[in-house]
């Protein structure tokens, strides 16, 4: 009964008809950091990284693939691009959490000590997140500084973008 029970679910949730992420860049003055969070559907994400090492990728299960972190890590350090002030600044990994339902996956990361005292005038974003396996894909990014905020969208066709945060 319980294998049948599992057939179902993965039938229903296995495909999505939509494909997005949701990124919040959150400058956080206090700490001079800026603290990043992307979810994205789980789904897309295997078969991205999957796509890469053509091995199975189990996130968030008991049969999680090993050292999968880092095979997360350097997916998005490749198609999530960061540049304050024209300044490309690599961040670093925070860790990922696995929403309760087994769908999403949210990524944590943070560049600490970017402004160092200085302003943080502009910000050029680049976002290519499952752009090449997905043609339909929209990456919706939402930009915190100060008592301003940003909605950018990137695409298969606007994969980069430029802000100015303070006008």
């Amino acid at each position: 009964m319980s294998q049948v029970l599992v057939i179902l679910i993965s039938f229903f949730v296995s495909t999505h008809e939509y494909h997005v992420t949701h990124t919040t860049i959150h400058y956080n003055a206090h700490k001079e950091r800026i603290e990043i969070t992307i979810n994205v559907a789980l789904e897309d994400l295997e078969l991205a990284l999957e796509d890469q090492t053509a091995k199975k990728i189990n996130i968030g299960t008991v049969a999680e693939t090993p050292n999968v972190d880092p095979l997360i890590e350097n997916y998005f350090r490749q198609r999530f691009i960061l540049s304050p002030n024209n300044r490309f600044t690599p961040y670093e990994w925070v860790g990922k959490e696995v929403s309760t339902d087994l769908h999403n996956l949210y990524v944590y990361l943070e560049i600490p000590n970017c402004n160092q005292g200085g302003m943080i005038e502009s910000l050029y974003v680049e976002n290519t997140i499952f752009t090449d396996l997905l043609p339909d894909q929209a990456n919706i990014v939402l930009i915190e500084h100060g008592s301003h905020s940003h909605n950018l969208t990137f695409s298969i066709a606007q994969k980069s973008q430029s802000i100015i945060l303070n006008p």
